[in-house]
């Protein structure tokens, strides 16, 4: 019986590490926002080792491309059967 316990055991625990390893290697996938997409052009700018004007200038076309208006799906197709 000690040893039938013993098999189960860890059979139980081999199952119960492949299905954690298995869910911790699939992240859940999502779009980024557009903050996440600024900061993420802006930490890559960081990296490059440009000049300070370069720099100031990429930068500044970054922000500015933040602050642009969002246009969705959905206003593309409004706007198309509109006009």
């Amino acid at each position: 019986m000690n040893t039938m316990a013993h098999f189960l055991r860890t059979a139980l625990a081999a199952a119960s590490i492949a299905v954690l390893a298995g869910c911790a290697s699939h992240p859940e996938l999502r779009p980024y926002s557009a903050d996440e997409t600024r900061q993420l052009q802006l930490e890559a700018l960081q990296r490059r080792g440009l000049s300070l004007e370069d720099y100031e200038q990429q930068r500044r076309v970054i922000q500015r491309a933040g602050n642009l208006p969002v246009v969705t799906e959905a206003a593309d197709a409004d706007r198309s059967t509109k006009g």
